[in-house]
């Protein structure tokens, strides 16, 4: 079951333009404060052993989220970040009119540090508020239901992890990625081999090497090209829908050449920043589907490169967020655009279970019988904390 290229005779219509905000009639607003708020811990869940043979722990609660005040008594509410960033981020907004989004963003991700993003999502949440629109539809509103798939962080066995597979197809769930970081390519293989036996072609199968490099954030046997390639390959043949970050990001020769020679979909990206690098990575031939992570380069860029992606005919797949209302803002940018077919959302369960990031929300969103997930019709967001988990109200 091969994939064909998304092709630019099927490219969709033009999306709607980025910056059309309706400004409400007579209404100045200025944003008066920003505030972290800590939240209350309720359970410790244990730990797992991830993709990179890492234990990582889940919680019930604990962690902080951001409140964007206004003196018209509106609040937008984002991500957490380190408590020593909240003067700088108070100095680059406090005063600011919240519309004035190209110049804020541009600011709060100057750098690279993830809290820029996290309050620039709290932006978001105000405009979305302030004009009474869900973000999806401000943002171009293509669909209010979107395609979740269930990204696994673990590596397990490839026996495991198609038994994990299969049972997430008998909930319903419409797509899965695994982890291909396995010392010896026999048990990527095998992997996919076991689960396709099991499912068979009705469950779209995704597959990510991060990177397929020992570096900051990994371990294990580092990808050469050949490797990749055979992969990829291999991959294809058994109808695998992309491989995700088969070879390190800026290595954009590599990357046109291994997506030159497969017809499978390559994927990545979720690491790059700044405009420029989607760009050259599309324009190049490096990647069919770009991954941004809106956490790291932010809302606005990452929707921007959505808009440069439909215009060379590829997709753009954002990346996971923060597990949290970083993930609910990427929900909302999946249903704004035709181009991203399927959102991302980690999902190992029990103590990974997405429900459990998604706890400290009151109402969230969450993923049907169906395998679909409706967006929130509520302004902005769409979702707010609960109340008795705030420890400095």
């Amino acid at each position: 079951m091969s994939q064909s290229k998304f092709s630019r005779r099927d490219l969709l219509k033009a999306l709607p333009p980025l910056a059309v905000i309706p400004r409400l009639k007579g209404v100045n607003f200025k944003i008066t404060d920003l505030r972290l708020r800590r939240l209350r811990l309720v359970k410790e869940l244990g730990s797992y052993i991830d993709f990179n043979m890492r234990p990582r722990s889940y919680r019930l609660g604990g962690g902080s989220f951001c409140e964007i005040h206004t003196d018209q008594g509106l609040i937008g509410i984002g991500g957490g970040f380190d408590e020593s960033l909240l003067a700088v981020y108070k100095n680059q907004i406090v005063g600011a009119d919240p519309f004035d989004i190209e110049r804020l963003s541009s600011q709060l991700n100057a750098g690279r540090e993830r809290g820029g993003a996290a309050v620039e999502v709290a932006l978001w949440d105000l405009i979305g508020k302030a004009t009474g629109q869900p973000l999806y539809k401000l943002w171009g509103g293509a669909k209010g239901r979107i395609k979740p798939y269930a990204s696994l962080m673990a590596l397990g066995t490839p026996e495991e992890r198609a038994e994990r597979a299969t049972r997430l197809h008998s909930e319903g769930w419409h797509a899965i990625k695994f982890r291909c970081r396995f010392p010896e390519m026999r048990d990527d293989i095998r992997m996919i081999e076991l689960t396709r036996k099991a499912v068979g072609d009705d469950l779209v199968l995704t597959a990510d090497a991060n990177m397929a490099a020992v570096n900051f954030h990994s371990t294990g046997v580092a990808w050469d090209f050949k490797r990749a390639l055979e992969t990829a390959r291999a991959y294809q043949e058994m109808g695998m829908y992309w491989l995700e970050e088969p070879l390190p990001r800026y290595d954009y020769a590599h990357l046109a050449e291994l997506n030159r020679q497969c017809d499978m979909y390559i994927a990545g990206a979720e690491f790059n920043y700044g405009l420029h690098e989607f760009r050259e990575l599309l324009e190049q031939g490096c990647l069919d589907i770009i991954q941004p992570e809106i956490m790291a380069s932010g809302v606005n860029n990452a929707r921007k490169s959505a808009v440069i992606a439909e215009s060379l005919g590829k997709y753009c797949i954002p990346h996971n967020g923060d597990r949290a209302l970083g993930t609910i803002c990427q929900f909302h940018l999946v249903g704004a655009f035709p181009n991203a077919p399927y959102a991302e959302l980690q999902h190992e369960e029990p103590v990974g279970d997405y429900k459990n990031g998604f706890f400290v929300m009151e109402d969230p969103p969450l993923v049907g019988p169906d395998g679909y997930l409706q967006l929130p019709d509520k302004p902005g967001l769409g979702v707010s904390i609960k109340q008795d988990l705030i420890l400095n109200a």
